[in-house]
This record gives C-alpha cells, structure tokens and sequence, in this order.
C-alpha cells in the first residue's frame, strides 16, 4: 500500500568532530496520502508517558502499514553501513504521529536545549517529515564543556554532572526553543524540514527541533503545522 519512490534520493552524512552517522532520504514514499489522512483523525496525547519529556507538543500513534517499510528500509540501510554484525536483530520501540504544539513560554526546560533520546548502543531515532511547509528542522548539537556530541552510557554521568555545572555559572536556559549555539552547546549540523524527507541518527547524538520561527511552526492542526512521525528501534 506505501510503495517506497524508486527514484528516492539517498545520502549518507558523517557529522561533527565524532563522524556520526545520519541518514537522509528525500522523496522517500511514492504516496503516503493515508497517513496524513489517518493523522489528521488521530486522537493525539500530551501525556507525558505518551509524548516523553523532551518533545513540546502531543503524539498518537501511527499505522503499522505505513510504518513498517520506514523502519524496515531504515534499518537495512544503517546495518550495511554500520557494518554490524549479520546476526543483530531489529527491535521496534515506538512509533508515533508528532505535532509541535507548544509556544515558548509554555515549554519546560528540558524542551530548551538540546538533549539525547537514549544512551544505549546501537540504536536509532527516525523522522519522517510528513506536510508541506517552510517549517524548522532538526539541529544536532556539541556540549562546548566535555567536547560530547554523543551521550554514550560511559560520558552520561560527566555530562550531566558538567550541564548542571554550567548551568550554575552561566545562569539557566532561557525559556524558548533552542536553534544556533550558545555558551553551553554549538551548533554542528542542521537537517532542514521537507515534505517526505526521511532523516535517521543515533539516539545518543545531542538534537532538538531547530525552530526558529516558533509562530510559523507552532501550529496545533495536523492538516497545516509541523507534522512527523517519529520511530526508535534498536539492533540487537
């Protein structure tokens, strides 16, 4: 049903002084019309179980058939060029419709700076963006104190230990969305939004929406606002 373009355009980028590796597809889907359609409808949450804390807006979950051939062709992808083991195996973790619903001075300070979705090794964030529209992308970050691009079990603890530490001196993020560098992290990549771009990364690179415009992307109907999905997996 969610035939993938032939014509897709692939590429893949090493960014930041730690070379980490994304993934970008432009013109991915042949036709993704039942999603945005289902997306739409959606009955979406701002739970925090169900959106986590670092996203400023709601989620609801997607449809498995759209799903499926963007995490199976993503992990395909990222296995051969990772070159890992041919006995690791994909383990799904969630999937999700995400609108960014929130105005600046509603976020919370998580939501202000960049942050990692996960520390494990091994596994992989993707978006796919899904509406047409000049919207904000996705900013990946260095942490200026420790040099971290990467948040890796072994560099957590330092990091965070080092983020409060700055914060401490410097004085708290200010309550707004996070896009070029500041005294605490500088800006070493940024993917722009676009209609049915697929971008993948590792969950432990530093991110956040890169949202420069926040009346232009800050827009609470899937039909017209800065519409993804989102998916983390993981090779085991």
């Amino acid at each position: 049903m969610f035939e993938l373009n032939p014509n897709m355009q692939i590429r893949l980028k090493n960014i930041g002084h730690e070379n980490t590796s994304i993934l970008v597809v432009d013109d991915f889907f042949a036709d993704y019309t039942l999603a945005v359609e289902e997306a739409i409808n959606a009955n979406y949450s701002t739970r925090k179980e169900d959106i986590g804390e670092f996203y400023p807006g709601m989620r609801a979950p997607l449809r498995k058939d759209y799903g499926l051939p963007i995490l199976q062709f993503s992990a395909r992808t990222l296995h051969k060029h990772l070159g890992l083991a041919n006995n690791m195996q994909v383990a799904p973790i969630n999937a999700n419709y995400s609108l960014l619903t929130k105005k600046p001075e509603q976020m919370q300070l998580q939501q202000c700076i960049p942050h990692f979705d996960t520390s494990e090794l091994h596994c992989f964030a993707i978006l796919h963006y899904m509406n047409q529209g000049d919207f904000g992308g996705t900013g990946f970050y260095r942490h200026k104190a420790t040099g971290y691009e990467n948040i890796t079990r072994e560099r957590e603890r330092v990091y965070l230990s080092a983020l409060q530490t700055g914060f401490k001196k410097d004085g708290m993020p200010k309550q707004q969305y996070f896009c070029d560098s500041d005294e605490h992290f500088e800006l070493i990549h940024k993917e722009d939004y676009r209609k049915n771009r697929l971008v993948a990364y590792p969950t432990s690179i530093l991110h956040t929406a890169y949202v420069d415009n926040p009346q232009r992307d800050v827009i609470a109907d899937p039909r017209t606002g800065r519409l993804s999905s989102n998916f983390l997996f993981k090779f085991q």
